[in-house]
């Protein structure tokens, strides 16, 4: 039998090339390793810098090294990282990025001042004293906040958004879910210039309506001193510690805090006081008040 060759005619089949990705990409691809490689030469040659360097100055080429190498012996250099320098400045940014804030943004590290509305005292500090009578505080006008703040059922602080009142209004949708209910917060720092407590610095904070009245009120006489432009420079508030009353349908007599202005002065502070023509008499030290 002889053998026969079966020839067939299918035609033969081609793989077909994989699609090649689009020129932006493979652009932004190449790109990228020409940094990676530019960072790894920058690196490898301060790197180099650095040893002739050594090398040029070191007074006692024969003694052992810091890392207690004896001398003559080969030293094993670690190799700079691929991205240098910049990969981990990109990653302290992005986890410095990530890290939120604004719960701590309200703390200052000062003693708090407080109007307390049942007693109608103000007072100010762990130890809660209350401020000299007729003593005048400086309000700062750098320091005006506003925010939430967030309490619970047992009057503890378990939230707080305050932020300069150059920034917009914190939205009260965007805060956390706490179970309680979240209430407007005012603050601003205060620095007493006359009396017992003469340098003493409080932040004033309140989520009251008579508070918030006192603060904003405050704050619309420093605005309306700046559009003005007769201040002279003069735009800090100087104020007294004062009370009033409103009968309330539910509670009766309510209190309420007052900051009245009395004079305004320099952000640097007030003019120095003129030296005296005879020596003062010797102060008697003052009581304090505790609430």
């Amino acid at each position: 039998m002889e053998n026969v060759n079966v020839v067939t005619n299918q035609p033969s089949v081609q793989k077909a090339a994989a699609p090649k990705p689009p020129v932006k990409e493979r652009l932004a691809e190449a790109l990228s390793k020409a940094e990676d490689l530019q960072c790894e030469a920058e690196c490898l040659a301060s790197s180099a810098s650095k040893r002739n360097h050594d090398h040029d100055h070191d007074p006692d080429p024969d003694a052992a090294n810091d890392n207690g190498t004896p001398a003559g012996e080969a030293r094993t250099i670690v190799p700079a990282p691929a991205h240098g320098a910049l990969m981990s400045l990109a990653a302290l940014k992005t986890a410095f990025n990530s890290v939120d804030t604004t719960s701590v943004s309200g703390r200052s590290g000062k003693p708090m001042l407080q109007f307390k509305s049942r007693e109608s005292t103000w007072l100010f500090g762990q130890k809660r004293t209350v401020p000299e009578d007729g003593s005048l505080w400086a309000i700062n006008p750098t320091t005006f906040k506003r925010g939430y703040i967030c309490f619970s059922d047992d009057k503890k602080v378990i939230g707080e958004r305050l932020l300069p009142v150059s920034q917009p209004m914190i939205d009260v949708a965007t805060l956390p879910d706490t179970g309680f209910k979240w209430q407007e917060q005012w603050a601003v720092d205060i620095k007493c210039l006359s009396g017992a407590d003469a340098g003493v610095e409080v932040v004033f904070k309140t989520n009251t309506d008579g508070g918030i009245k006192a603060v904003v009120g405050l704050f619309e006489e420093v605005r309306d001193r700046l559009n003005g432009g007769q201040h002279d420079g003069k735009i800090v508030p100087i104020a007294s510690l004062e009370k009033d009353s409103y009968p309330h349908p539910q509670y009766g007599r309510t209190w309420t805090p007052v900051m009245t202005i009395v004079d305004w002065m320099l952000l640097d502070g007030p003019a120095p006081a003129p030296a005296p023509t005879s020596p003062p008499l010797a102060e008697q030290p003052r009581r304090r008040r505790v609430a």
